[in-house]
């Protein structure tokens, strides 16, 4: 089950992505589109962040292969 914040925040990118298309298909002016593309940037870090802290607290919390993984995949990050 998927934690409510991490899907809020989930939400939240997919309108912004939504946007961000919609404004480049209506020329909107790029620096209102570069704007919006940091503030995905941010949101997406954020997101990130957040289901790592909980892929560690709980898919991976008691399982040293997946922990080691996890920590694998973020050092080629």
């Amino acid at each position: 089950m998927i934690d409510k914040k991490l899907d809020n925040r989930l939400k939240r990118l997919s309108g912004q992505l939504n946007k961000i298309q919609e404004d480049i298909q209506n020329d909107k002016d790029c620096s209102e589109v570069i704007t919006q593309f940091m503030a995905v940037k941010g949101a997406l870090a954020g997101s990130f962040e957040e289901y790592v802290r909980l892929s560690l607290d709980s898919c991976a919390k008691h399982d040293e292969v997946k922990v080691k993984k996890l920590i694998a995949i973020l050092v080629k990050a």
